[in-house]
């Protein structure tokens, strides 16, 4: 195996000249349909970017579900091509109290077992920059997280921070201008949580 550290202008001039047979590729859509054309479809590509998750009104293991939304966000200190990027809640979880159990299992994540850890493209300053800018939005709160990490030895060129989650109300979801600053990638332990009621289905499937 050949591990090559580079960007991408690099990387693709070295497939170019390698000219290979299949390319596995994680990464954003953009990227992976300019490689689809340019190596004439030889690529498997793995779904990235903002990925969202939908929980609908039908209630059922509770616990397994706080469990998987907070592996889905945040293993890997949320920095995988797959990560949760919004969740969207059906109102009917509320009555179980999901959003407590599910932070209480994000609350378990620590430096000292390594489940939460360095951001690498981002940092502090710019995550409390991100936060500050979504939560201008009116109703916008900080459910967990929002601080960085305490007392760690992580270079300050990376980011440390815990991690987050933010409540928009799904009535920011119908403005364009609104909905690019909440569907910006922090690729980081953060997401969108918002909540839905039946009748509002449409604008969930809309924006996603």
């Amino acid at each position: 195996m050949d591990f090559i550290h580079s960007d991408g202008k690099t990387m693709e001039s070295i497939l170019k000249q390698a000219k290979p047979r299949i390319i596995q590729f994680t990464g954003s859509s953009t990227v992976a349909e300019h490689l689809s054309k340019q190596f004439h479809g030889k690529v498997k590509i793995e779904d990235a970017g903002f990925d969202w998750k939908i929980l609908g009104p039908d209630v059922s293991n509770v616990d397994y579900v706080a469990w998987q939304c907070d592996q889905d966000a945040y293993a890997a200190t949320g920095q995988k091509c797959s990560a949760q990027s919004i969740l969207f809640v059906h109102k009917n979880w509320h009555k179980h109290n999901f959003l407590d159990i599910l932070k209480k299992q994000v609350e378990r994540r620590s430096l000292k077992d390594l489940t939460i850890g360095p951001i690498l493209t981002w940092d502090n300053k710019r995550i409390e920059e991100h936060i500050a800018s979504i939560l201008e939005l009116d109703g916008a709160k900080i459910l967990w997280g929002g601080k960085r990490l305490q007392n760690t030895t992580i270079p300050e060129r990376y980011g440390s921070f815990e991690p987050t989650a933010i409540y928009v109300p799904i009535k920011h979801f119908s403005s364009s201008r609104k909905l690019k600053l909440i569907c910006t990638e922090l690729f980081g332990p953060f997401q969108i949580i918002t909540d839905y009621r039946g009748s509002q289905l449409s604008r969930v499937l809309e924006t996603c």
